[in-house]
């Protein structure tokens, strides 16, 4: 009583006349009051003049709901220890909002002059000195009682607070319990500093029971939406765990695969079962599996699981699909088709039928033979194909067989097993064939592929199966194939260079790509197409041709076809700074006409017809000769000897078929 009366002296002297008695009062609660005094607080008042209500109250509870409920069965708790004795116990959030309330009706009825219900904000700029407002401040748990508020109506009380806190110390509210002067007990704040340690304590472990969901649902996540097949199996081979990826690929049920031996699930020996017998692993390795529903083509990788001891507990069977694989590869080093029929440029009616047949092959199934010379746009119809067929959203893969080495062509179609032959890659390699699965490969130059390799490949597109070199197992596959060759293909028949045979498998839509030269309409849009195209690829002004320029462009006979075309824009374009290109910037040769032919009067068509006379007379009437010579398929030189009336000498039996 003597220290209470001391601290009225003290509360009056410093209302009265700023004074403090040094050593008189606790350090905190006379800074406390400074503070209130610098911030206009009326020590005659103690009511909060900030409450929120209506929907500000819900957001505010809603807010808090986690802290609320974790406190609220400590706080009943706390009561029940001090029921019916004049006691409260209140929260408060952070931000000093007080949030739950819980007490005797005559104790809050009492409050009901200083507002102590939900919404009410309890700081120390609006209701002065007070444990809550102290704790909110960082005092940490503090009992203030009596003339230690700094307001009078709260001098008949006495309230004990302690900080809530996240793990990291982080203030997350404050609880606290209030009674009056003459309720209180020394042992009041050790109760509550006690009830805030096991909420925090609650907070704690909800947290990180939440975290620990969170990464198991994470993990969970990962392991069932992963496209791998994933399973694992103990050391007695009984799955313990299988993922829905992995149930599919090998057609069990995951529920019910558990607890029971991986060799009664499926209808082959399982490879995995080999780990649990050597106790050695392996990563990325390549099995293919016969089972009753057809055959299983893997990429598995094993990881044994063993003790601390070194004792081997079990097994991680990781496994993909080959398609997958597959599917993968084609996608890194780029195996698609880029053109589409949008993408030619021609009206002539020689190119308008080569489009025709074209998007009638796209509709079907059947093989396709593309014919040519060289830079004529063969590869370009075969995307084109493509891209508008059903297998569009499978690989492209091309090979230009005249490129490959005589002794790497079967592997490079075929793939080879480890061990194949010297220099053969560790664990073999799949050939462009299996790579195309569910795609289209594109043999370019066909009439280069050697004898030996007809063979195998006439099998493959009658048997749909392919036998990687070195091995004995045949793979299914699924690919469309289409083949080109600048080579008159009937005439290497003939000569025994390619097998009748497999001309016929492949000739069942047969597909000719005219040479430039046939069809001079369509080189100025051809021209247009490619200035466009180069000028935008260098960032530079769209250029154009000056009237001397086309006039030796179309005057050139273009034995390069597009391929030479587009290389002499590129050229232009890269060279002349102006935007009329002129004739300067054209190669010597382009529209040059040799002096000592004499033909340099003659118009194209005149010199056209001159030049076949002349091969047919060199070849004595051969016509498969005569259209090697000059570049052409027999059926465009019969169509030439019609168009300008060429007649053949009737004793040349060629010409009598």
């Amino acid at each position: 009583m003597i220290q209470d009366e001391l601290i009225r002296v003290a509360w009056e002297r410093f209302i009265n006349h700023r004074q403090i008695e040094a050593g008189s009062i606790r350090t905190e609660i006379v800074r406390s009051w400074l503070r209130c005094e610098q911030q206009g607080v009326d020590y005659r008042s103690g009511g909060s003049s900030v409450i929120v209500n209506g929907k500000e109250l819900e957001a505010l509870l809603a807010r808090n709901a986690e802290i609320i409920d974790a406190s609220r069965p400590f706080m009943h708790n706390l009561y029940e220890l001090m029921k019916n004795s004049g006691f409260a116990v209140i929260l408060v959030d952070r931000d000093g909002f007080v949030i739950e309330v819980i007490g005797d009706s005559v104790v809050l009825e009492s409050h009901r002059g200083i507002q102590y219900v939900n919404g009410v904000k309890w700081t120390e700029d609006l209701v002065g000195t007070t444990a809550i407002s102290l704790v909110l401040l960082g005092s940490g748990p503090i009992q203030v009682s009596g003339y230690e508020h700094y307001c009078q109506k709260h001098q008949d009380w006495a309230c004990s607070a302690a900080p809530l806190t996240d793990a990291a110390g982080n203030l997350l509210g404050v609880l606290s319990v209030t009674g009056r002067t003459e309720n209180v007990h020394c042992h009041t704040l050790g109760m509550v500093v006690s009830a805030a340690a096991a909420i925090n304590n609650y907070l704690a472990v909800k947290k990180t029971q939440q975290e620990l969901e969170q990464t198991a649902s994470i993990h969970s996540t990962i392991v069932n939406k992963v496209s791998d097949g994933l399973l694992m199996i103990d050391a007695k081979g009984i799955v313990t765990f299988v993922n829905p990826t992995g149930a599919k690929i090998l057609n069990i049920n995951a529920a019910e695969a558990l607890g029971k031996h991986i060799s009664t699930l499926v209808d082959f020996r399982p490879v995995v079962l080999r780990v649990l017998e050597t106790g050695q692993g392996y990563t990325d390795k390549e099995f293919v599996i016969e089972t009753k529903r057809g055959i299983l083509h893997f990429i598995k990788s094993a990881i044994p699981l063993k003790n601390s001891k070194g004792e081997l507990e079990g097994v991680i069977d990781i496994f993909r699909e080959i398609k997958r694989i597959r599917q993968l590869v084609t996608k890194m080093v780029g195996a698609t088709a880029q053109f589409s029929f949008e993408d030619i440029v021609g009206n002539s009616p020689a190119m308008k039928e080569c489009v025709r047949l074209a998007k009638i092959a796209a509709n079907s199934a059947a093989t396709v033979l593309i014919q040519g010379e060289s830079g004529t746009g063969k590869e370009l119809i075969a995307q084109a194909i493509h891209n508008a067929s059903l297998r569009s959203e499978g690989p492209f893969i091309a090979i230009n067989c005249g490129a490959l080495p005589r002794n790497l062509v079967e592997s490079e179609l075929f793939g080879y097993e480890d061990g194949a032959f010297t220099g053969a890659k560790q664990g073999g390699r799949p050939g462009k064939f299996e790579l195309a699965h569910g795609g289209t490969i594109f043999l370019d130059e066909i009439g280069e592929m050697p004898l030996d390799i007809q063979v195998k490949l006439l099998r493959v597109l009658q048997e749909k199966r392919i036998t990687r070199v070195g091995g004995h197992r045949s793979l299914e596959i699924d690919v469309r194939v289409i083949a080109a060759t600048n080579r008159d293909v009937a005439d290497e028949v003939k000569e025994g260079n390619f097998r009748h045979d497999l001309y016929y498998r492949l000739n069942v839509l047969p597909i000719y790509v005219p040479p430039l030269r046939e069809r001079l309409e369509d080189i100025p849009p051809l021209i247009d197409y490619l200035l466009k195209k180069m000028c935008h690829q260098l960032d530079v002004d769209d250029k154009h041709f000056s009237d001397d320029a086309l006039a030796r462009i179309m005057a050139h006979e273009w034995p390069g076809n597009v391929r030479e075309l587009e290389n002499v824009v590129e050229r232009a374009v890269n060279i002349c700074e102006n935007i009329e290109i002129g004739s300067d910037y054209l190669p010597r040769t382009v529209g040059e006409k040799s002096e000592t032919t004499g033909w340099s009067q003659l118009s194209l068509r005149d010199a056209e017809k001159k030049i076949i006379k002349e091969t047919l007379h060199n070849t004595r009437g051969n016509i498969s000769h005569a259209a090697k010579l000059l570049g052409i398929g027999r059926n465009t030189l019969y169509s030439k000897l019609r168009d300008y009336a060429i007649t053949v000498p009737k004793e040349n039996e060629m010409f009598t078929n």
